[in-house]
């Protein structure tokens, strides 16, 4: 197999080819494990649980964002990227720093209040919450490729999995905190909600949100949302 890697060194990019052999039922992970352990020891790239779980190991796979970890190796070649949107440090190693910033600034933590709930409280927000920050959804989002003012898909996943929790003690006053990252700034593609790893439907929480928003009078109706708030 031919592996193209588009390596970030110096301020620039550089693309450099190696070649492999048996690397059918690869995973992506595991072919750059080969190449650093067997052809160029000097390549970086992210990667912590190899299990899709802590979310690090995001890459731009043949075009495509995806987590290395459980994106298999198919055909004569293959082109790796770093992820889209965010900085680039070294090789395929991105800056991140953007993502812990976003959820303090949006203070998206669980307060405790004074309610307990039951699972199937509990389980309504299950979706949102199996998000793991891989990123993957932001780099897709057409308003952060563009460098618009927006939260990304990211935060508004986690940020309803903490304001539609039950326990939660702080409730409606958290809309002001999510407030200054224009939510209206989203364009309803469902590109994050189609290359999600997770499953976690961003979109759908992010026009949750609006929704509240909007009925607690926070923002406007954009006169060409098309309906998305209507489901």
């Amino acid at each position: 197999m031919r592996v193209k890697l588009r390596r970030f060194r110096e301020g620039s990019f550089h693309t450099e080819e190696y070649s492999l052999e048996d690397v059918e039922g690869l995973t992506v992970l595991e072919l750059l494990y080969r190449i650093r352990e067997e052809l160029d020891p000097s390549l970086s790239f992210r990667a912590m649980c190899r299990s899709s779980v802590c979310g690090t190991c995001t890459l731009k796979i043949n075009g495509e964002h995806r987590l290395a970890c459980n994106t298999r190796v198919e055909g004569e070649e293959i082109l790796l990227e770093p992820p889209d949107v965010f900085p680039p440090l070294k090789d395929l190693v991105v800056s991140q720093d953007s993502i812990p910033d976003r959820l303090r600034k949006a203070k998206v933590w669980v307060v405790p209040g004074d309610r307990e709930a039951g699972p199937a409280e509990v389980g309504r927000i299950s979706r949102p919450r199996d998000c793991i920050l891989c990123g993957v959804c932001d780099s897709v989002c057409p308003p952060l490729i563009e460098g618009k003012a927006f939260g990304g898909p990211l935060l508004f996943t986690r940020f309803y999995s903490v304001f539609d929790d039950p326990r939660d003690g702080r409730g409606e006053e958290r809309l002001g905190d999510i407030l200054p990252f224009n939510v209206q700034s989203c364009v309803h593609c469902g590109n994050c909600n189609l290359f999600c790893p997770k499953g976690c439907m961003p979109e759908r929480w992010i026009t949750l949100t609006e929704s509240r928003l909007l009925r607690g009078g926070y923002i406007s109706r954009k006169e060409e949302d098309f309906g998305f708030l209507g489901f």
